[in-house]
């Protein structure tokens, strides 16, 4: 069977319309209908010719997708563009005989690309030519019942912080914030400034009505900006399960020895609505994960990220290196 990949551009999707005789599975489609509004509101995807997916195609039919999104990558002094990935997919008939290996390969096109949310293939195919970055993950469940008093320890952090904070939800993301998580000091990372702050707001690729995210900004007793923390809920449904999750997809702070890390996931917990059962965060930061940890979250696998392997960048590999967020990668977008 001989494959055919093909790129489509911004102009592409400007111009696109749904053809079933090429799209009978409708593996662009579905595609099309979760990420043309992000992709075409991204603040670096400004260029007509900017790659935003590779199609798989035999015999003039689609069997396979990778839909694709722009980022800017701080190394060191400077910024490089980059891609990050959206969403693989390839028809069932055709799975198992390397389409997703192979597009894999073609969207590279020559660019570092950024990748997250693996599953367990998805990893396996990565990890052969990029650079794995993990980052330990940790959950905590809402108690309910007697279960409640091991909540304790976090009640009596959050009465010591809402006497020194206030915390304001945001439609509209302050200069400030952005400013705040791009000035970060690591070698490494995805520019977060304000218009990227804003974009992961506004938009949503997951395809669930009630999915959303939600910028909340922190203030002291005397009105000014102390942090800021975003969150994203999303209903999840498997194997005729549901639940709802939540995230902390992206934080700062002005003075991490007054309000750190951990202290700004506690008050992101007041937030988010009852319905939310579990409550995930990542870090890499050893002091974060003690603190978590007596705050009843549990440590649970891994938050994955790659990136490309460049000569240039001898260290990229080092997580210490990288400032590094759940909404990595446009996974602020997903699920």
């Amino acid at each position: 069977m001989k494959i055919d990949f093909h790129f489509l551009t911004i102009l592409d999707l400007k111009n696109y319309s749904f053809d079933e005789k090429v799209d009978p599975d409708h593996v662009l489609q579905t595609g099309v209908e979760l990420y043309e509004k992000a992709i075409l509101r991204n603040p670096y995807s400004k260029n007509d010719e900017n790659i935003i997916a590779c199609v798989a195609m035999t015999d003039g039919i689609i069997i396979g997708r990778y839909m694709l999104f722009r980022s800017l990558l701080k190394c060191g002094e400077g910024t490089t563009s980059v891609q990050t990935g959206g969403s693989f997919f390839v028809s069932e008939k055709y799975r198992g005989i390397g389409v997703g290996y192979t597009l894999w390969h073609h969207i590279k096109h020559n660019e570092i690309h950024l990748g997250a949310l693996f599953s367990r293939a998805g990893y396996n195919i990565f990890k052969e030519t990029e650079v794995m970055l993990e980052i330990p993950q940790y959950v905590k469940y809402r108690y309910h019942g007697i279960k409640k008093i091991l909540d304790l320890p976090i009640h009596l952090r959050k009465s010591i912080l809402k006497r020194r904070y206030v915390v304001k939800r945001h439609a509209i993301v302050p200069e400030w914030a952005g400013a705040m998580a791009s000035s970060d000091n690591h070698k490494y990372m995805e520019v977060h400034d304000t218009a990227w702050l804003q974009w992961a707001l506004d938009n949503n690729a997951t395809g669930v009505e009630s999915d959303y995210q939600s910028f909340y900004a922190i203030y002291d007793r005397n009105d000014k900006p102390a942090g800021f923390f975003m969150t994203k809920v999303r209903t999840i449904t498997k194997e005729g399960d549901s639940f709802v999750k939540a995230n902390l997809i992206e934080w700062a702070s002005t003075d991490l020895s007054r309000l750190d890390e951990a202290d700004i996931n506690i008050l992101s917990l007041d937030t988010y609505p009852q319905e939310v059962s579990r409550f995930w965060t990542i870090s890499e930061n050893g002091k974060t994960a003690k603190k978590l940890k007596c705050h009843s979250y549990k440590r649970r696998g891994w938050f994955a990220m790659s990136i490309t392997k460049d000569e240039r960048f001898e260290d990229i590999g080092d997580v210490s290196q990288w400032r590094i967020r759940y909404g990595c990668c446009n996974t602020a977008l997903v699920e």
